[in-house]
């Protein structure tokens, strides 16, 4: 059995996918600063502290681990406030975790990095072979911790693999997660508060929005795959972009066919801009070693209702 140590415990990502993991049979430590703030009865997950200034802590935790999975770290408005703290945790801290992380045996590193770190906004077709070109913290602090990753695994001291997610969506694994300024997430919890649904930013912007479900199997490929792969960075998306008015219309759809009420969508006229908002997020690479799966978004956004229904339904009208 695989051990396998996820970072972020009290987080989006860190909370979904070691849950996952747990239940797929892998041996799970799921890290936080705060364990407490994790959940405790998750099948075959145990919450740790992880102390990121404390090199013999995080060596002890990491000396026994297969697998380290990166998914820690600070928002893009957080980075936004303080750009030297974005790049003391983003890059230094995930040196720090990879330094940990060395030994004997090359161990598989897995680090959540994000779209990104090519443009803002993100428009036309962007691959792997994309020049990154985005100056903000929140994307040159996570481009700064790949090249960390890049370096050790060239160096044979990991067997390093850099993930760039674009706009994930779905239900956190606990109510003390906050993941709620994430579009998807917020529509669907605008449906069952508010019964109608308000598009803040310009409505024909695209994105490519992925269930988290797809994250989680993806990274289960990464973890099983046997020999280390010629290629280490990969776009993880879905492939296909939708405008937040098509995405918010499919929520519609989906409250209609669950709940039978069909929620009114409301648009903001002074966001419409009349540039290109093409954008194509190429995932080929990720499909050649075969490390994705068939993306289910209506699923992912049952699942997302259901939770908002049963954490929010009481607070409708009220919100």
């Amino acid at each position: 059995m695989n051990k396998v140590l996820v970072t972020g415990g009290s987080g989006f990502l860190g909370g979904r996918i070691a849950k996952y993991l747990g239940e797929k049979g892998y041996e799970v430590y799921l890290a936080s600063r705060n364990p407490n703030s994790t959940p405790n009865n998750l099948t075959n997950v145990k919450p740790v502290f992880f102390n990121w200034n404390d090199a013999d802590q995080m060596q002890n935790l990491c000396s026994d681990k297969d697998v380290v999975i990166h998914a820690a770290g600070m928002s893009a408005e957080d980075c936004a406030k303080d750009p030297i703290a974005a790049f003391e945790f983003n890059c230094i801290g995930t040196m720090k975790l990879i330094e940990a992380t060395r030994s004997n045996q090359r161990k598989k590193f897995i680090y959540l990095s994000t779209a990104h770190v090519y443009r803002s906004p993100l428009l036309g077709m962007v691959s792997e072979e994309s020049i990154p070109k985005n100056n903000h913290p929140y994307a040159t602090s996570h481009l700064a911790g790949e090249f960390g990753v890049n370096y050790a695994n060239v160096k044979g001291d990991i067997e390093g693999y850099n993930l760039r997610l674009s706009n994930g969506f779905g239900s956190p694994i606990s109510d003390s997660v906050n993941c709620w300024s994430l579009f998807v997430n917020d529509i669907c919890r605008q449906v069952i508060t508010k019964r109608q649904i308000t598009i803040h930013s310009d409505e024909e912007q695209q994105r490519d929005f992925i269930p988290i479900s797809n994250i989680e199997i993806t990274i289960e490929k990464l973890i099983d795959q046997k020999n280390p792969m010629s290629e280490n960075t990969f776009n993880l998306g879905s492939g296909k972009s939708l405008s937040l008015i098509d995405m918010a219309k499919k929520i519609q759809f989906r409250s209609n066919e669950m709940f039978r009420f069909l929620p009114e969508i409301i648009t903001n006229p002074n966001k419409k801009t009349s540039s290109d908002k093409l954008f194509e997020y190429n995932v080929d690479r990720l499909k050649s070693f075969q490390l994705s799966a068939e993306v289910d978004i209506d699923k992912e956004l049952d699942s997302l209702l259901l939770y908002c229904q049963n954490r929010f339904g009481g607070q409708s009208r009220r919100v």
